[in-house]
């Protein structure tokens, strides 16, 4: 074994690689996943709505837009935080509804849309 060096330049460099991502790896896991913008419609038993919500550079709004559906009632929008509290909800009328958030925007994690009152809550 004389002359064989335990780490040649080859095996130092996948070490080094293994080990950058070792730590890297639970930096980027640990990061909370921003889940604003998740737009799309929603089909529930009070009609078909739209969702949005998104992020200015100031505030956070989530937008409910009705597509169709016979619910009578008003549509409204709020926006859930990272501990788990929601910013005040949002009446609008029976075809939109739209909450903003500019004290804490930071902490803003999605947005919340209700297309009547008597309808499950969905987040985007």
């Amino acid at each position: 074994m004389a002359g064989r060096f335990p780490f040649s330049p080859r095996r130092s460099a996948a070490a080094a690689a293994v080990t950058a991502m070792m730590v890297v790896a639970p930096v980027i896991a640990a990061t909370d996943a921003h889940a604003l913008g998740n737009n799309r419609e929603v089909s529930r038993s009070c009609g078909t709505n739209r969702v949005s919500s998104g992020w200015t550079g100031s505030y956070n709004w989530a937008l409910t837009v009705k597509a169709s559906g016979d619910c009578a009632g008003w549509l409204s929008s709020a926006l859930e935080r990272n501990n788990g509290y929601w910013t005040p909800r949002v009446y609008g009328t029976s075809s939109r509804a739209y909450a903003t958030d500019t004290t804490n925007p930071v902490a803003d994690r999605y947005g919340l849309h209700w297309g009547c009152d008597s309808c499950n809550v969905t987040r985007s």
